[in-house]
């Protein structure tokens, strides 16, 4: 097994420092996030509402400058943005700790959001940059890693400050500083990798309608069902606890459980795994692991209608299958993000993609809200019926590269052949 997963990892003198990076970043937001309410108004001394509030308008607001954030990672490099981009963040969570307004608090939290969508977007395009430097391609082991280290690391800073803040409650304004140091540390590992230099800007009319995403259909198509995979994601993360808890009447264990599986199988299994499938068909991934995103809403929906322990068994299994499902289809999505956005003009694709995750991510709590309070059976539904969606999309996605031919290069081609290219160890 041990050898198995060695041949399924990437190989490289920058892997050490890339992998390093992803973990210290992803512990700080593990000890951010499960306390992030308590310790903003730890530090600001105001209600819940109006901290939220301030978190959805920055969230928002940062959106418009995606845009311009893709321009720098193809002018500079993902490499340089993501250092500048994790120090600006570190800077602002230490910021934190010296506001006192909701004015200020805004504007670290606008920054806080920029450059997390910063990370998201560059964080791919450093992994097919260094795969192509260092391994001729096999980017989808990098961003196999990559997915499965900040899901460890996830998990292990928001058990450390779980265990810290049940010891000492009053260490809640901690958070801020812990994060920034492990960003910091991010930063220092990001300027150990080389300097690599970007792609060189393509002329001609050509170039300038490959520069605009929206006119891409096969790109557009798997923005498209990355966002409503993030939106079953984040639905599910919102809902599911207090579905549980007050809506079923389930012991409030069951979800952490629930949770606690989720984010082992992803650490554990996303790099194996990626390896297993690296050559099948990207799109039909997505498609496929779509489906398997239906069993959890429909374990939900099923769990006020059994007996304890069967509801247990159930939704264990149902989570565990939704599981397998966002392995497959997420790391296949960044797969088809990252082969269909030409060389030259990656950082900007990929963060025409993060303006519609990062809308995504800030609409749909109102959604989850406003249909909970018309009953959880509703929300569901919605869930399964965009799963659906993402599968059929892929497979309209899937019919049209087959009747097109299109030059290499051409996105259409990619969504049937974008899948990491095979090296001497497989």
């Amino acid at each position: 097994m041990l050898r198995s997963l060695r041949e399924a990892l990437p190989k490289g003198r920058s892997v050490p420092s890339f992998a390093g990076a992803t973990f210290a970043n992803s512990v700080g937001m593990g000890i951010y996030y499960p306390f992030s309410l308590l310790f903003f108004q730890s530090v600001l001394d105001t209600s819940l509402t109006g901290i939220g509030a301030a978190l959805t308008v920055s969230a928002l607001l940062a959106l418009p400058l995606l845009p311009y954030v893709g321009r720098l990672i193809d002018r500079f490099g993902p490499r340089q943005v993501l250092l500048v981009s994790t120090t600006v963040r570190a800077a602002a969570f230490a910021g934190y700790l010296l506001v006192d307004s909701l004015g200020p608090f805004v504007v670290l939290s606008v920054l806080v959001a920029l450059t997390m969508r910063t990370e998201q977007a560059a964080t791919p395009a450093l992994a097919k940059v260094l795969a192509e430097r260092e391994e001729g391609d096999a980017a989808g082991r990098w961003m196999a890693l990559s997915r499965a280290l900040f899901n460890a690391g996830f998990g292990v800073g928001a058990l450390a400050a779980g265990f810290v803040a049940s010891a000492s409650p009053e260490v809640l304004r901690g958070v801020g500083a812990g994060n920034a140091v492990c960003i910091a540390v991010a930063a220092l590992l990001y300027a150990t990798l080389p300097a690599l230099r970007p792609a060189a800007p393509v002329a001609g009319a050509a170039a300038r309608e490959r520069a605009r995403p929206w006119r891409s259909g096969p790109f557009c198509r798997v923005v498209a069902a990355g966002a409503g995979l993030w939106i079953i994601a984040v639905s599910i993360e919102t809902a599911l606890p207090v579905h549980l808890v007050r809506g079923v009447g389930a012991p409030a264990w069951t979800a952490s459980v629930l949770f606690t599986l989720n984010t082992v199988l992803l650490a554990v299994f996303q790099v194996p795994l990626a390896h297993r499938v690296e050559r099948v068909r990207p799109a039909v991934l997505v498609g496929a692991g779509a489906l398997l995103h239906i069993a959890l809403p429909g374990a939900l929906a099923a769990a006020g209608h059994l007996a304890p322990t069967a509801r247990t068994v159930a939704l264990v299994a149902a989570m565990a299958v939704y599981t397998v499902g966002e392995l497959v289809a997420s790391q296949a999505l960044l797969t088809l993000l990252t082969a269909l956005a030409p060389q030259e003009r990656r950082g900007a694709y990929l963060a025409f993609n993060q303006l519609f995750i990062g809308l995504a991510n800030a609409l749909t709590p109102l959604l989850v809200t406003s249909t909970l309070d018309r009953g959880a059976d509703l929300l569901w539904w919605l869930l399964s019926g965009c799963a659906l969606a993402v599968a059929v999309l892929m497979t309209g996605a899937l019919r049209a590269a087959a009747a097109e031919r299109t030059p290499p290069g051409d996105g259409a081609g990619e969504l049937r052949s974008a899948r990491p290219e095979p090296t001497a160890t497989t």
